[in-house]
């Protein structure tokens, strides 16, 4: 199989799987706004799609769908009038609506928007108006208010629109869809790594990534991993040219997008497999399947192999990607790290300098969450996995899924033991709600 049909298979593997179970509920929740607002049985009025999956960058997996709604301006004088409380109150009455069709207990308002717990998946509902005008004193169709609660409560802008039509124009100059499948791509790889970025983040340095030249306009598949090598490259070069950055503008709509370098490291080690992989073809597929996980297809016999990951598995190994079905929609932090028993001053610096630094034998190991973002209650499980000789001789290659030791959430621990000599490593996934929305990696030499 050649490199395009690598690549073609992979963009397959990773395109969204239930999207008809999305578009039931955003009916769903469209018709029951529109009966509760305009009196109205219509499953598609009013509502916009909006988002990573309103601008077709999303990939399987996505756990957060936004849905923007646009209602009366009668709705806004009613609430604004309040004298107090008037974005909060707005939010319940749109949550009450939406309880018209949903389980209570499912319906929660939060923030700026109503969520719908889902199997799976989350739909949040931003309640919008049309309140701007444009000079000729017409409703400007471009600009949403929308309700925030937070610090006392606000009405603010925001201009989705702008951003879908922008990706989208791009989308065509470039051909083939090569903007949406580099989104989806750089998604897989954060999925797989456990690098925490916002949809928007991504899709606007590939915006930016891809406006600075017109060398991958028109490309085919085949091209598809000298793209990814060079997106790669652009983002570490970007960020030794201002590792400080925070603030970005979206295409189109020039609002502000909150993000960071926190994972340069991840994005360096990523450029290098993809130069591995483009320098030997028959490492290809291993560096291909690194940077990229699972789902990246394996070439052999003349037939697509789910993934060089997962055909050289150890016998037990388990994957969270297919334990939760595909639901892994990395959004959150996680740092792990572990500590040796009988862990001398001078151990402890030789640990946190060396990469490679050698763990002895028969010492216990304990594993813990150092830090992360996420707000119970939430399940941590962990993977052990042994690599080398001395794993294979004693079958302890390991490789399932497991519970903590002790502890949960933030406290939960990791016991185990340095038995033999080889190289190991340690991951661990946060799920919520039916979702890995956070993983980490530590890698142990004993």
């Amino acid at each position: 199989m050649t490199t395009a049909s690598l690549f073609k298979k992979f963009i397959e593997n990773i395109r969204i799987q239930n999207a008809g179970e999305i578009s039931e509920n955003y009916n769903k929740v469209t018709k029951a706004l529109n009966e509760y607002y305009y009196e109205s049985e219509s499953t598609s009025t009013h509502c916009r799609q909006i988002g990573s999956y309103g601008r077709k960058t999303g990939i399987n997996g996505i756990s957060d769908l936004d849905m923007a709604f646009e209602l009366p301006k009668a709705t806004y004088d009613k609430f604004n009038a309040y004298s107090t409380g008037e974005q909060s109150a707005l939010l319940q009455d749109v949550k009450k609506a939406i309880q018209t069709v949903y389980n209570n207990e499912q319906v929660k308002a939060d923030g700026q928007i109503v969520g719908i717990d889902l199997d799976g998946f989350r739909i949040e509902v931003l309640p919008t108006f049309y309140l701007d005008k444009n000079e000729d004193g017409s409703l400007d169709l471009n600009v949403y208010t929308f309700p925030d609660t937070n610090n006392g409560g606000r009405w603010r802008k925001t201009k989705p629109k702008l951003e879908i039509e922008a990706t989208r124009t791009l989308n065509l100059e470039y051909g083939n869809d090569t903007y949406r499948h580099l989104c989806r791509m750089v998604r897989s790889w954060k999925n797989h790594v456990g690098a925490k970025c916002s949809g928007l983040w991504i899709d606007t340095l590939v915006f930016n990534f891809l406006t600075q030249t017109e060398e991958y306009k028109d490309i085919s598949y085949k091209k598809y991993g000298e793209l990814v090598k060079d997106f790669f490259k652009y983002l570490f070069d970007q960020y030794e040219l201002s590792p400080d950055q925070k603030i970005w503008k979206a295409p189109g709509s020039k609002q502000n997008v909150h993000g960071s370098w926190q994972n340069h490291r991840k994005i360096k080690k990523a450029y290098q497999l993809c130069l591995e992989a483009l320098e030997d073809e028959s490492l290809a597929n291993e560096k291909w399947s690194k940077v990229f996980g699972v789902n990246f297809p394996e070439e052999e016999l003349e037939q697509l192999h789910e993934s060089f990951l997962v055909r050289k598995k150890a016998p037990n190994e388990q994957f969270i990607e297919y334990a939760y079905n595909g639901k892994v929609d990395i959004r959150n932090y996680l740092s792990i790290d572990y500590s040796i028993s009988q862990e001398s001053r001078t151990w402890k610096m030789l640990k946190k300098a060396l990469s490679n630094y050698k763990v002895p034998i028969s010492r216990n190991l304990e594993f813990h969450i150092r830090d992360t973002d996420v707000e119970p209650p939430y399940q941590v499980k962990w993977k052990v996995r042994n690599i080398g000789p001395a794993a294979v001789a004693k079958n302890q290659e390991r490789g399932a899924l497991q519970d903590s030791t002790f502890g949960k959430h933030k406290d939960s621990r990791l016991q185990e033991k340095s038995s033999f000599c080889g190289e190991h490593w340690v991951e661990c996934y946060i799920i919520k709600n039916g979702v890995c929305v956070a993983r980490d990696h530590v890698s142990v030499h004993i």
